[in-house]
């Protein structure tokens, strides 16, 4: 089991910090274990749960191994069952249909014989991108933003936290409600150039698009003036991401964040993220289940 601390003091070793996103980056190249079959590399060692945006980028990834002349414009999963970081997954995709213009994919996240996501997408050979598009908000620049320690906040195992492949920036006045789960607007910076991995970009924001987004559910509502102070945790149940423009992987990202529907046990939560230059790049939604205090 790796031990937080230790990898906290690694993390300030100079180039640790790139050995890690390093390792974060090379779980989203997939090897082929047979015909529309993938799976990761692993983490030997790791303890505690998978991170679910790793294991969403992870089936586009192998979705996108299946499919020549297109590239992905949407995709919609839903998480299963928690995911075991110490535990190898394989990735079955299925050949829903081939057409002119669109190619549709399912994928089964599986671990021990069950699966843990079930992830649908599609791919298109349109070249053209989204033009008319709601403008990015007015905020804050990233240096005018302070830091978020993404680490120190995260319930996920030490060695894989994304925050190693990523830093983030909340925009003032977003807030944080609750321990661990920031509810605001914030900036995103990879740590090292995705884009010159040879990782498609859109698995690289698929692996974003995951980070916050539920906690947008627990923002202040007319029942809930205050935001949701008896809700101690949150899951994930679905995830959809459309893709819309292309990204800009070497400069900061805006993700904007809201919750348009949300109970006593379900909120809805949408975001929107932009390339610092007001660009739209991707719509995301998920619905998750809100733990409440007792």
């Amino acid at each position: 089991m790796d031990n937080p601390a230790a990898v906290a003091a690694d993390t300030r070793e100079p180039g640790r910090l790139d050995e890690l996103a390093a390792e974060i980056l090379g779980l989203l190249r997939l090897e082929t274990v047979d015909v529309d079959s993938f799976r990761d590399r692993g983490v030997p060692g790791a303890s505690g749960r998978l991170y679910g945006g790793q294991v969403a980028a992870q089936a586009l990834a192998a979705a996108g191994h299946t499919v020549t002349g297109a590239r992905p414009h949407s995709l919609h999963a839903y998480f299963l069952r928690p995911g075991d970081a110490g535990q190898r997954v394989v990735f079955q995709v299925d050949r829903l249909h081939d057409g002119r213009t669109f190619r549709r994919r399912r994928v089964t996240a599986m671990q021990q014989g069950q699966p843990i996501l079930c992830l649908e997408s599609s791919f298109t050979s349109d070249p053209s991108d989204a033009s008319d598009y709601h403008r990015a908000p007015p905020v804050p620049g990233p240096e005018e933003c302070g830091e978020y320690d993404g680490e120190a906040n995260s319930r996920l195992p030490a060695r894989l936290a994304p925050w190693h492949l990523l830093e983030a920036r909340p925009v003032p006045g977003a807030g944080t409600l609750l321990p661990r789960l920031t509810s605001g607007d914030l900036w995103f910076r990879f740590r090292t150039s995705a884009a010159a991995d040879g990782i498609p970009p859109e698995v690289i924001v698929t692996y974003l698009s995951d980070l916050t987004i539920a906690a947008a559910a627990l923002r202040p509502t007319r029942a809930h003036p205050s935001g949701r102070r008896d809700v101690i945790g949150l899951t994930s149940l679905d995830h959809s991401v459309w893709f819309h423009n292309p990204v800009n992987l070497s400069d900061w990202l805006l993700y904007t964040k809201t919750a348009p529907a949300t109970g006593e046990l379900r909120g809805l939560a949408t975001g929107q993220i932009f390339n610092r230059d007001g660009t739209l790049v991707a719509s995301v939604a998920q619905e998750c289940l809100m733990h409440r205090r007792r």
